[in-house]
């Protein structure tokens, strides 16, 4: 089984913060087409996920940030969590447009069924491709006693 889960503001309240904040800034910098930016801001990265018949396949897309910048973990709980941090270069600057977003982006998922000793990730180009092969359960047969 495979599970996206949804963002919840409320058990996460920092990240609730940040994304009002980014909506209201979105919605302020668009007077002609304010909702234009918005669906950019709900999402940290935009991931595919593929269901093969051996594995699961997901591919984020994290350009701008290097192999070092990124963090994948698999939790004892099932969750797959990929994180990745822009550093904030502001050093006191003054902007005339800053539309390039730092901090720590993040996306969870909920997987079961995989070989956690045989995961493998691969980052070329921006793109994050995290292989989860999944377990190959023999199906048991139940022999039946004839009465």
């Amino acid at each position: 089984m495979f599970r996206i889960l949804p963002f919840n503001i409320r058990n996460n309240a920092e990240k609730g913060k940040e994304l009002v904040e980014n909506l209201v800034d979105a919605f302020m910098e668009q007077p002609m087409n304010p909702f234009g930016r918005v669906s950019g801001a709900l999402s940290s990265f935009r991931v595919d996920v593929i269901d093969a018949e051996e594995h699961y396949e997901v591919r984020a897309e994290l350009p701008g940030f290097s192999k070092e910048d990124i963090t994948l973990a698999y939790e004892e709980n099932k969750y797959l969590t990929i994180q990745a941090e822009h550093p904030d270069e502001d050093m006191g600057l003054k902007y005339i447009c800053h539309e390039r977003r730092t901090g720590r982006f993040e996306r969870s998922f909920l997987v079961d069924g995989i070989r956690e000793d045989m995961i493998s990730a691969e980052f070329n180009n921006g793109i994050l491709c995290v292989i989860l092969p999944k377990h190959r359960e023999e199906k048991a047969r139940k022999v039946i006693d004839i009465g």
